[in-house]
């Protein structure tokens, strides 16, 4: 027998919403701890610019994904300057990313 799943996430859970929130934490996760090991910062630099204490960047860059909400990976994201704009056109929904100041 063999298992195919199109989400991994899919494979903990038979709820697809569930397993769709996870993966799209997981995804912002890692975008953001490429962008700290891009700017090279250290997780003392990362938490003041995403207004997050030390151990709370631990966390997101060591992956512990049940400590983080979708809304508040977004708000880490706009600190760090980035935005997601979705726009829906000729029946088809495409995600933007855009640069913002870092606050």
């Amino acid at each position: 027998m063999t298992l195919e799943y199109n989400n991994i996430f899919e494979a903990i859970t038979e709820d697809n919403a569930e397993a769709s929130d996870l993966q799209t934490r997981s995804d912002l996760m890692i975008a953001i701890r490429d962008i700290i090991k891009s700017n090279k910062w250290s997780q003392a630099i990362a938490a003041e610019q995403m207004g997050l204490t030390q151990p709370r960047v631990s966390d997101l860059v060591n992956g512990r994904i049940e400590k983080f909400s979708i809304d508040k990976l977004m708000n880490c994201l706009y600190r760090i300057g980035f935005r997601f704009k979705p726009s829906f056109a000729n029946n088809q929904l495409t995600m933007a990313v855009e640069s913002v100041q870092a606050q």
